[in-house]
């Protein structure tokens, strides 16, 4: 069976990691996307984030194209947002809840602040999981890259394979 790296990001930092999970693990790769955009600066930035992941309000998707029964194991990145993972990952969870059970997941959260560690407790608990297969914490990786990071992204791989 095959892995899936289902994915949310508005500052290019997950999809970077996201799509370099995807290539050294063979994994297909799946963007999810809300129909309306959250704003991508300033302040209302962090108020609609933060707003809709604390009060768990989960976008409307563009339509994508997923078929569970190809996978096994489902990986998901995303952003932390207010201690969450992005709500439009959320949406996809609520889309296909019933299509997920029994699969295997595995976690990136990218951060700036804190956060990651509640955000993946959060959200196993959201999956009705108890804890993630595996699970990868980077700030920043594309903006603040460095050697160190790419060595775990890449560690992180070699454990999915």
């Amino acid at each position: 069976m095959k892995k899936v790296v289902i994915y949310f990001s508005m500052t290019e930092n997950t999809a970077y990691v996201a799509k370099k999970i995807a290539q050294l693990t063979g994994a297909d790769l799946l963007s999810v996307e809300p129909v309306k955009n959250y704003p991508k600066k300033g302040p209302l930035k962090y108020f609609f984030g933060g707003m809709h992941a604390t009060r768990g309000i989960n976008p409307e998707l563009k339509p994508y194209d997923f078929d569970s029964s190809l996978y096994d194991t489902v990986i998901f990145a995303s952003p932390v947002w207010a201690f969450q993972v992005a709500p439009p990952v959320k949406s996809f969870v609520e889309q296909n809840k019933e299509n997920l059970k029994g699969k295997k997941f595995a976690l990136y959260t990218g951060y700036r602040g804190n956060g990651a560690v509640k955000a993946a407790e959060n959200f196993a608990k959201f999956l009705g999981i108890e804890k993630f297969e595996k699970h990868l914490f980077l700030t920043d990786p594309l903006q603040w890259a460095s050697p160190k990071k790419e060595a775990k992204i890449e560690e992180f791989c070699k454990s999915m394979i």
